[in-house]
């Protein structure tokens, strides 16, 4: 799986969105490694000049519970276990904005009934009417909320009156033995 965030908006935001689907999803298809499809998809942004970086979370379950995931700037995501919530911490660069940058994946095992909660920075960046951002120590307090709506519903409380200024998209995957169910 692959969780992204290109930077900006608009037209020109979605066609590379779009673009960086297909790269992956053929890299996928073709067994490469995390490390090399994230060297792809940031040699295709850097020399192609299309003023564009993304952010990324790409993710290899496997049905023993282990978990390759590569962090390319992004949001760290969270493993949570009833009320243990723990961070992925090991994160690389953006893809796009350096020529030749070096990425590497990182593991972890799952435990049975553990769930992994990848979001947007448009949950930790959702501003209240003071300016105030919800930030890492709010998405810490939710992020064992068992429900998406739930975890969406307290963000939207926290940035009222105020319109949401960008994407707030959330990835549950949960662990239950041989399959991974994801919301």
């Amino acid at each position: 799986m692959v969780f992204a965030d290109v930077s900006g908006k608009g037209i020109s935001a979605a066609i590379v969105a779009a673009t960086l689907q297909g790269i992956v999803h053929s890299q996928f298809l073709a067994r490469q490694p995390l490390s090399a499809i994230a060297a792809v998809v940031n040699s295709f942004l850097y020399t192609r000049k299309v003023g564009k970086y993304a952010t990324m979370v790409l993710l290899k379950f496997f049905p023993d519970g282990n978990l390759e995931y590569m962090n390319c700037g992004h949001i760290p995501p969270f493993a949570i276990l009833g009320p243990r919530i723990q961070r992925l911490e090991e994160s690389g660069l953006v893809v796009g904005l350096i020529a030749g940058a070096a990425y590497r994946s990182a593991h972890y095992k799952l435990q049975l009934g553990e769930r992994l909660l990848v979001v947007s920075d448009g949950v930790t960046e959702a501003e209240d009417i003071e300016g105030n951002q919800f930030g890492d120590s709010g998405l810490e307090v939710v992020a064992n909320l068992e429900n998406l709506s739930a975890i969406l519903d307290h963000v939207r409380r926290f940035h009222a009156p105020n319109p949401s200024q960008d994407d707030c998209a959330l990835l549950e995957i949960e662990y239950t033995g041989e399959t991974a169910v994801h919301r």
